[in-house]
This record gives C-alpha cells, sequence and structure tokens, in this order.
C-alpha cells in the first residue's frame, strides 16, 4: 500500500472510530464508562506488544542512544513547562496535571510523527523514529503515571517513593518492561522471527488498535466541553506548536556541544518529532486515572486537528 493512501486510511480510520464512539454513546449503545476499560486493556496488552516488535526490529548501537536521550530530555522538560503554565489557566489541580501531560507526551508513534516522517524520508526514517521512540515508554511510566496518579481526582496521597514502587509494579507499567525487553533482544542480536514481518503483524495490531482507541477518544467526546476547555486548548496549541518546537531546536543544538551530535537524518527527525500533537495516550492515561478523561478528549481532538490543518501543511513544506 501507497504511503499516502496508508496516511489517508489511518486518518479515515481515526475519523469514523471517533464518530462510531461519539454517536454510540448518544444513541445508548456503549457507556461513556467503557472509555476507561477500552483504554486500560489497550495501554496493557495492545500498544507493548507492538512496541516490542517494532523496538526487536532494530539494530541498536551504542550511538543510537543519543536521540532517544534528547528526545526524552524534551519530554521532561516539556512537563515540567506545562505543569508550570497550567497553574495559569487551569481550573484546579487536576487540570494542570492533565495540561503538563499533555504538553510532555506527544504523537511520535505510526498514528502521527512516525507516518509524516515516513512520508517525508521514507522506510529509513521512519527507522530512525522508532529510535526516538524509545524513550517513550520510560517517560509515560516514571513521570507521566506519577503526575496522574497523585492529581487525579480522589487521588491519595503518599510518599514519594511509595508512588514510585506502587506504579513499576501496577501491570499498567508493562509498557516500560516489554520495551527493556525488546532493547535487550536487538542489543544482544537475536533475530526478530521472519514470519512476523511477512505476515505483517506489526501493522495488523496497529490497524486494530488505532480505531479501538479512537473509539474510546469518542465515547468521551462532548462538543459543549471543547467550549469549555478553550483556554486549555489554545494554551496546549501554542505549548505543542511553539515552545515545543523551540525546546527541541535548543536540544538539538545542545547536541553539537557534545562529541554525538545529531546530524543529517536524526536531526531531521529531531525536528519533526519536536512539535507533533499530544498523544491519543494522554487520553488512555487519563482514563485509566480519572484524570479528567472528558477533557483529555477535547484537548486532543482539538489539538490535533489544529495540526492537520495548520501545522503539518507547513512540515512538508518545509522539510519537504
Amino acid at each position: 500500500m501507497p504511503v499516502l493512501t496508508r496516511l489517508l486510511t489511518i486518518f479515515a480510520l481515526v475519523a469514523a472510530a471517533m464518530a462510531a464512539g461519539y454517536f454510540a454513546r448518544r444513541l445508548g449503545l456503549v457507556r461513556e464508562s467503557a472509555a476507561k476499560i477500552i483504554m486500560t486493556l489497550i495501554s496493557t496488552i495492545g500498544y507493548p506488544p507492538v512496541g516490542f516488535l517494532a523496538i526487536w526490529s532494530l539494530r541498536l548501537q551504542a550511538s543510537d542512544a543519543v536521540l532517544p536521550i534528547a528526545g526524552a530530555l524534551q519530554a521532561v522538560c516539556m512537563i515540567m513547562l506545562g505543569l508550570a503554565v497550567g497553574r495559569l489557566i487551569a481550573k484546579d489541580r487536576a487540570e494542570v496535571g492533565l495540561f503538563g501531560l499533555a504538553s510532555g507526551v506527544a504523537n511520535h508513534g505510526v498514528t502521527m510523527g512516525g507516518f509524516v516522517i515516513l512520508l517525508l524520508f521514507g522506510e529509513v526514517g521512519l527507522a530512525r523514529s522508532s529510535v526516538y521512540v524509545l524513550m517513550f515508554w520510560p517517560v509515560v511510566v516514571l513521570l507521566g503515571y506519577p503526575i496522574a496518579r497523585c492529581r487525579a481526582d480522589g487521588a491519595t496521597r503518599m510518599p514519594l517513593w511509595r508512588l514510585y514502587v506502587s506504579n513499576l509494579v501496577d501491570v499498567r507499567s508493562i509498557g516500560l518492561l516489554t520495551g527493556a525487553a525488546g532493547i535487550l533482544l536487538s542489543a544482544f542480536g537475536v533475530p526478530r522471527p521472519e514470519f512476523i514481518t511477512q505476515w505483517g503483524f506489526v501493522d495488523v495490531m496497529v490497524f486494530m488498535l488505532v480505531p479501538v482507541a479512537y473509539f474510546a477518544v469518542g465515547l468521551r467526546l462532548h462538543f459543549s466541553h471543547v467550549l469549555q476547555t478553550w483556554r486549555l486548548i489554545v494554551g496546549l496549541s501554542v505549548m505543542r506548536f511553539v515552545v515545543s518546537l523551540g525546546i527541541g531546536v535548543c536540544i538539538l543544538a545542545a547536541t553539537h556541544l557534545t562529541p554525538w551530535p545529531l546530524t543529517g537524518l536524526s536531526r531531521d527527525v529531531m525536528l519533526v518529532q519536536a512539535f507533533v500533537p499530544t498523544a491519543v495516550l494522554v487520553v488512555a492515561v487519563a482514563n485509566m486515572f480519572n484524570l479528567r478523561p472528558r477533557t483529555a478528549s477535547a484537548m486532543f481532538v482539538a489539538n490535533t486537528l489544529i495540526y492537520l490543518v495548520f501545522v503539518l501543511p507547513w512540515v512538508l513544506w518545509a522539510m519537504g
């Protein structure tokens, strides 16, 4: 399937799945609360195997560590900045936590950033993007989950060490373990079985997971809520498409002060991924931890649409 056709197919699946979830709730066919169950299952038995198989297919070298470390540093900076800005525009503690996560956890995978890079640079670019995305689960599990746990509505206050211990042994953190397993198999040169590639397992899993995840987003989507959260939506657009790009450029420049500067394709991947929209996993986290899931859905949908209409055409022109 041609790349552009794949991209348009994904976007069509996304739109249809969100519409299906929205109307399923409006018609009383599916309860809105089902979104939490769906997102929890996707985050525990859906995304982790896909990430594991993708990482295992890479041939990692020590020099590859610079790109994901740079990506992780940017994500952490954006989460911290998001928490600070959130105190100025959010209504309460839960919204501040959600805004921080949405500012730093972005759609780097095949449903947005990865596909844009595939369009621009081909499969070699997608492979390099997969190296960048190695940082995703460590950032989400080690920083995103604790923030969601302690800022969710009705959260129980606990010491920091206990928060991290309970977080690491939680089944919802399995993506960190599967990612580490994929890195080890790749680093030790264990070949991935050929039938996984031949039968297109990863593609099949992606095309199954994407509509299910966006169906859950649709279940939580209330258009009246979009209007109520306009301050967060505007703020998130500035954070994801302006501030994040600036942080990414600064980190990219800083790598040139080290023995391992990011140049060529790695530089281009870093730039494109620096300002993709917020991740659907933010909606999953919001559902799993009761961190204002309706607000998360509204922010995600609006931020993605703004990217597609105003930012992506500029990216394709500038980078292409």
